[in-house]
């Protein structure tokens, strides 16, 4: 790759060791600092509590996720235990694989020692990389799982291994899919790269007709349900664009938001390497990947995605940068000062990772992150139209233990006749999921909803003759029940703005809920 010989790449064990050290620095930073967000009061994120009903109802798919992360969240509860840092150990480890994935993607392409680093470095500090695995998210093994794919893809190309290979793509592809459906475009972008390359050659083999298969037969379970389901994943992402429920943002602020979730000391890097990659004549054989990047950029930003759904292919230009670096023989000083520039850099992204890290880890209480943020002149990120007094990644990790409590509070002070009938709804999966994962230590009844797949998941026994629910406005029950208590309000520091409700004693249901139960749909 970019005229450098397989034979002048650097040794594999050494890069597997400096992988594997920044692998374990990735995952002890966010062991530790999970393990201190706790001690502040940092809890399990909304959707970690979904996620781990998801892992009590494992199926072949949800309205809005593969299955991939319903099984992550059960086998972490079970090896691990049911706390916020014991389920999201996996998580921090494919942050940490992501981070030496890199490293050899890099070496594979010719970066020597310290360009490898410096890509390692970029991945390893990059706040949206730390962010999104620093909670259970489909988003931590989302670019684990790319990397890896191209990581064989390049392999292949530079002759390191034999096209039999093509299995392990597809393996690697099939589970990403299997992860998150945006996995689909990239490997839109990745063939539309290859194909308008002559890398193309690379896809006429059987073993790419092998690898192709090995992904229709490790995702064809999902899509069968999504098929026996009538595609809901499909009419809840329609239902979405047609509301404000997301930040849609013009290319521009499209573009700045990139610069800004990869800290934008990391700019030049990554647009200095795909412009290489474009432009280069000793980047011929990697131009491939500033197609696929530019192809997937074009995609996100016309379908109007958040602007962390482009973060996992970042790496794959860190890489390429790192190879840029060192695809010319520099002799002299010119060698000596690229090597300073690639220790400088990555010791300023270290530098700054360390100044950062408030932002997006709980490592301050929540009543200094505001005053933090303001020296940083950095405002609340929003990719959704509500609102919180801290970043929804902080904001959704508070009030689930005081609003449980405040449920059983009121279920326990009810007569034992009436408790042994009476149910609980909730209008979105984080109130419910958190009733069911918090509320067994209570003793509290099976909380059911219409958000998400909790349609699905019914109303069980429950006809509605007596049910305690969260909400806003007594008259917005007043129609369906004969009779609405307001049994006072719920509040909790530091939760999001829309979560300070009112709990309401619904009694005697005019329609039995499986009477009407379609109705309660509601994906959003």
């Amino acid at each position: 790759m970019s005229e450098v010989t397989a034979p002048e790449r650097t040794s594999l064990s050494w890069s597997l060791i400096a992988g594997g050290i920044f692998a374990l620095a990735c995952f002890l930073l966010h062991l530790l600092t999970s393990l201190h967000g706790e001690t502040l009061g940092y809890g399990f994120f909304r959707d970690e509590l979904y996620f781990l009903v998801c892992g009590r109802h494992l199926d072949w798919g949800y309205v809005d996720q593969p299955p991939l992360v319903a099984v992550q969240s059960r086998l972490a509860e079970l090896l691990f235990g049911l706390s916020p840092t014991g389920i999201r150990l996996f998580s921090f480890a494919a942050n940490g694989c992501t981070v030496l994935l890199t490293g050899l993607l890099a070496r594979q392409m010719g970066a020597k020692r310290l360009g490898q680093v410096l890509a390692m470095t970029a991945v390893f500090a990059g706040p949206v990389f730390i962010g999104t695995s620093n909670y259970l998210s489909m988003n931590s093994l989302e670019p684990a799982l790319w990397m890896s794919a191209l990581l064989v893809v390049v392999s292949i190309l530079n002759g390191s291994v034999s096209p039999k290979w093509w299995i392990a793509f597809g393996v690697f592809a099939g589970i990403g899919v299997e992860n998150k459906h945006s996995t689909v475009f990239f490997l839109v972008a990745l063939a539309i790269g290859l194909l308008l390359t002559p890398q193309r050659k690379v896809l006429w083999s059987k073993w790419c007709a092998a690898g192709i298969g090995v992904i229709v037969l490790l995702t064809l379970p999902n899509f069968l349900w999504q098929a026996v389901h009538h595609f809901p994943t499909y009419e809840l992402l329609s239902g979405i664009a047609k509301t404000d429920k997301n930040v849609k943002l013009p290319p521009l602020d499209f573009i700045k938001a990139q610069i800004y979730m990869l800290l934008f000391i990391m700019a030049p890097l990554w647009i200095g390497g795909l412009l290489w990659a474009a432009l280069a004549k000793k980047a011929r054989e990697l131009r491939f990947i500033s197609i696929m990047f530019l192809a997937f950029f074009l995609m996100m930003m016309a379908m109007h995605a958040k602007d962390y759904y482009l973060a996992p292919i970042y790496p794959a230009l860190y890489a390429v940068a790192a190879a840029g670096l060192s695809a010319y023989n520099w002799s002299g000083s010119v060698k000596w000062l690229v090597g300073t520039l690639e220790v400088a850099w990555s010791a300023l992204m270290l530098v700054l990772l360390a100044i950062a890290a408030p932002l997006f880890l709980t490592i301050l209480p929540p009543a200094e992150w505001t005053g933090y943020a303001k020296r940083l002149h950095q405002e609340i990120p929003r990719s959704e139209k509500f609102t919180s007094p801290l970043p929804q990644y902080f904001s959704d990790r508070f009030g689930w233990p005081e609003m449980v409590k405040g449920f059983a509070d009121r279920y326990n002070a009810l007569p034992a006749d009436v408790r042994a009938k009476t149910g609980i709804f909730c209008g979105n999966y984080g109130e419910a999921s958190a009733v069911n994962i918090l509320g067994a230590q209570y003793g509290l009844p099976h909380a059911i909803s219409g958000h998400q797949n909790y349609f699905y998941w019914g109303p069980g026994d429950y006809t509605g003759e007596s049910m305690l629910t969260l909400g806003n406005d007594p008259k917005d029950y007043t129609d369906n029940y004969e009779e609405v208590v307001d049994l006072g309000a719920f509040d909790a520091p530091w939760i999001m703005d829309h979560e300070h409700h009112h709990y309401f004693w619904l009694k005697h249901r005019k329609k039995t809920y499986a009477a009407e139960w379609n109705d309660f749909k509601f994906w959003y």
